[in-house]
């Protein structure tokens, strides 16, 4: 599911599963290809992917009908059209806070090429494209989605805001993603993940995204993460970003040998160490 077809499944609200790939290696393609995905969630904000492998990856899922969906640095326009050049099909920008962040985004990713004056003019109502620009954006950016993760208090404040920058053929964000790693030390309450509190700011940020008809959901990405993805996917998620391959294979493996243990009557290793992304 790429382009058109996985942004318009962000805008009914159909459920679109992924998970994040940290690995390169060229035979979890095919191990990817076998879990029959939505999308595969590429971060380059906490990564450490060569950008030629990067390009790579996102081109050969693409091929595949798996859409890249790509983590950028820092809410930069900039960026972000680099990722949409080196083949992302959406773009997810971490730590957004402002709406004057975001309109600059909604240019880079659904106005594109254009830039500078011109399109900040635009974006801001002081300039009406003619009809015949407005059909070329259209065409041009018509495969290309944009999410922003929610990972502060302004973030949260400015929900709303967000939801109602337009673009030329709809909605400028086309889903939320929460963090929730930045977002519960924002909160002042740093990794309590299954604390009521917790657990109550996020599922009321997707019932509240739900309401405004944005699309969402949340990025688990530590080990043990199962039971926070159920609990939004309850409170109606749509964007299922379940952990990444890496924490996936240390739970289960932990789990095997734990079981292997037990047969050989040695201790059980219970604690590991806390990882998030």
């Amino acid at each position: 599911m790429i382009g058109q077809e996985f942004r318009n499944a962000l805008r009914m609200g159909n459920p679109l599963y992924g998970t994040l790939l940290t690995s390169t290696s060229p035979k979890s393609f095919d191990v990817v290809l076998s879990l029959h995905l939505d999308f595969v969630f590429l971060c380059a904000e906490h990564v450490a992917y060569n950008p030629e492998t990067l390009s790579w990856m996102c081109r050969a899922f693409k091929a595949a009908g798996i859409n890249p969906v790509v983590r950028i640095l820092e809410p930069s326009p900039y960026l972000a059209t680099q990722a949409l050049d080196a083949g992302a099909g959406a773009i997810l920008v971490p730590y957004v806070e402002d709406v004057e962040e975001v309109l600059a985004l909604v240019g880079a990713v659904k106005y594109r090429p254009l830039k500078g004056k011109k399109l900040a003019k635009i974006l801001h109502g002081e300039e009406k494209p003619s009809a015949e620009l407005i059909q070329y954006l259209q065409q041009h950016n018509r495969n290309n989605s944009l999410l922003l993760n929610i990972e502060s208090e302004s973030a949260v404040q400015n929900l709303a805001t967000f939801a109602q920058i337009p673009s030329l053929d709809g909605p400028g964000v086309d889903g939320f993603v929460i963090g929730p790693h930045d977002l519960s030390t924002s909160y002042d309450m740093p990794e309590k993940y299954r604390s009521p509190e917790f657990i109550n700011l996020t599922t009321s940020l997707i019932k509240q995204a739900k309401d405004l008809g944005v699309a969402v959901g949340g990025h688990t990405g530590y080990r043990g993460s199962l039971d926070l993805q159920k609990d939004w996917v309850k409170a109606g998620a749509n964007i299922i970003l379940h952990c990444s391959d890496m924490l996936l294979f240390a739970d289960k493996l932990q789990a095997d040998l734990n079981e292997l243990r037990l047969i050989q009557g040695d201790e059980q290793i219970t604690q590991f160490k806390p990882e998030s992304i």
